[in-house]
């Protein structure tokens, strides 16, 4: 194993739409393949949340890709 690769840390997110009433809601998991450390998020600010918390690094600022702006994004 190299360097990089003892560095890297894994994630698994599953992102869905809640099925039901006229005001569906996006929900999501994720867990860290390393560790028992999961959680469930309503938005992506939870996700980021987690994110952060669990590696100690800052996720970098969003900006909106042209095309999905292009999307109403």
């Amino acid at each position: 194993m190299n360097h990089c690769e003892d560095e890297r840390i894994v994630f698994i997110a599953r992102i869905w739409l809640e099925p039901g009433s006229e005001e569906r809601q996006w929900r999501g998991h994720i867990q860290r393949v390393q560790g028992e450390q999961e959680t469930y998020f309503h938005d992506f600010n939870g996700m980021i949340s987690f994110l952060e918390t669990t590696t100690g690094v800052s996720f970098p600022a969003h900006q909106p890709s042209d095309e999905s702006k292009e999307l109403g994004g």
